[in-house]
Formats: structure tokens, sequence, C-alpha cells
């Protein structure tokens, strides 16, 4: 099976910012297109739309377990 192509290889994103990011799986999913697929990343700082610290522990907890294809990319919650 062809693994399908992205332009995203090609990007030379090295931070990258989301604001007000929530718990869909859809963003889930979002996210783990761009830590798989952005070669050059280097820092991606994620605020949240919820206050609520069980919620907000839990999605930290979900990103960072997602694999990164940068060796040199850290998630930063803000």
């Amino acid at each position: 099976e062809e693994e399908e192509l992205c332009c995203l290889w090609t990007c030379q994103v090295i931070v990258l910012e989301i604001s007000e990011y929530g718990d869909s799986f859809q963003e889930l999913e979002q996210m783990r297109h761009f830590l798989g697929k952005l070669e050059c990343l280097e820092t991606v700082k994620v605020s949240f739309d919820s206050h609520k610290k069980d919620t907000i522990e839990l999605l930290q907890t979900n990103l960072l377990a997602l694999p990164r294809v940068s060796s040199k990319c850290n998630i930063h919650f803000i």
C-alpha cells in the first residue's frame, strides 16, 4: 500500500502554535498529522479551550504520547 503524499513533508515549519485546542477526535488526528509529517518542527506551543484541570491533564498526556517525526520537536503548554 502506497503512503499518501503530503505537502507537509516539504514544509520548513520550525514553530507551530495552536490556540484553544479542544478534546475532539479530529483535533487529535490533526495534531498526529502535523507531528508525523513536519520534519523540521522544533517547537509546538499549545493552549487549551478548557479550564478544567482534569481535562487539560488528559489532553496533555494524549499530545505527549503522539509520535513525532522530528527528534528535535518539543511540546510546550501555554
